[in-house]
């Protein structure tokens, strides 16, 4: 019988972090979306025993990608969408630039610039 895993949720974000910078830069705001999709949802995949769910619960310990409901334009740059989650903000621009904010200290937590070196 297979043990769930149990690694915590800095690491898993470590992880996506990691693989997200790793990724190539993205050419526009639907490239960058779908690696932040496809590496977090991996990284969930891989580092928990939780399953997808996609209802979305907020409680069940996964981390899940920006959902489409959650996307706001951001003041003054008409170039870059805001996806607000539970504790940060992914921004991702037109050019695939892509940076996350933490709410708690309103800090950037991880920064890319898109294919063309463009950053937000």
């Amino acid at each position: 019988m297979t043990e769930p895993l149990h690694l915590s949720r800095r690491e898993r974000i470590e992880e996506f972090f990691r693989r997200l910078a790793g990724a190539p830069r993205a050419a526009d705001h639907d490239e960058a979306m779908q690696q932040v999709t496809d590496i977090l949802n991996r990284v969930e995949d891989e580092m928990t025993s939780i399953p997808y769910d996609p209802t979305f619960p907020l409680n069940d310990g996964r981390m899940y990608p920006p959902q489409p409901d959650s996307k706001k334009a951001v003041s003054g740059r008409p170039d870059v969408n805001r996806y607000r989650s539970r504790g940060h903000s992914t921004l991702i621009g037109d050019k695939g630039a892509i940076q996350i904010i933490d709410h708690g200290s309103n800090t950037i937590v991880f920064n890319k610039p898109g294919a063309g070196g463009q950053v937000i």
